[in-house]
């Protein structure tokens, strides 16, 4: 896929504004509102900015993130129905066991951790940015959970093995999913549109796959 300097800063720019709204939700005890408008505002950016500049790899992470991120809805169940572990407030529109937002959460991570896993590929090639970004994906999980909690987004029930307000096997489960971010992505961005299409599916098959090897593992 083709990065650009001015892209890059468009994805470090919303990661940081992202960070800065998770971290004022948590001081503040915000709400799932708080997690909603930064979900579809973010996400809005990202097909606002792949519609108007056309660039290639925006416009394939986004449809490879928002369809990971609606498959995702199939773990979020898992997560909460069959092992009884993640907890959602109930006071906000749901879609199955989860937020409405929840698929455009998951796409604007995807689309950030995704496209640093592309420029990590050109650097060092897929299989070091897939080590790298697996580390850096378990590492990011435990702060990201503490401050969810805090802003009253979601949490977990303590029937599993945590550290602070992470559950082992969540930490095992980011880390397995960053690291196929390099590979999914640098095998896409090769072919057409389509293969974003098809990558996305396997991307959100590969994140089921991923929390059922880690809660076995962690859980």
């Amino acid at each position: 896929m083709k990065t650009s300097k001015n892209l890059t800063w468009f994805i470090v720019i919303t990661q940081a504004i992202l960070m800065t709204w998770s971290i004022a939700s948590s001081i503040l005890a915000a709400g799932p509102a708080s997690a909603a408008i930064i979900s579809y505002v973010l996400f809005g950016a990202y097909v606002i900015h792949a519609l108007v500049f056309r660039h290639p790899t925006m416009i394939k992470l986004v449809i490879f993130g928002i369809l990971a991120g609606l498959l995702e809805l199939i773990t979020d169940h898992y997560l909460v129905e069959t092992i009884n572990n993640l907890v959602y407030p109930g006071n906000e529109a749901m879609i199955w066991s989860s937020p409405a937002y929840m698929p455009f959460a998951w796409a604007n991570v995807l689309i950030q951790l995704g496209y640093y896993g592309i420029l990590l590929s050109k650097w060092k090639g897929w299989p070091i940015a897939s080590v790298a970004l697996g580390l850096a994906g378990a590492m990011y999980i435990p702060l990201y959970e503490h401050l969810a909690k805090d802003a009253g987004w979601w949490w977990y029930h303590a029937n599993v093995p945590m550290i602070f307000n992470a559950p082992n096997y969540v930490i095992i489960c980011e880390g397995l999913i960053s690291l196929s971010l390099p590979f999914l992505l640098t095998r896409s961005s090769k072919n057409s549109i389509a293969s974003g299409i098809q990558y996305g599916v396997l991307a959100g098959i590969w994140i089921y796959l991923s929390a059922l090897l880690a809660y076995w593992l962690g859980g």
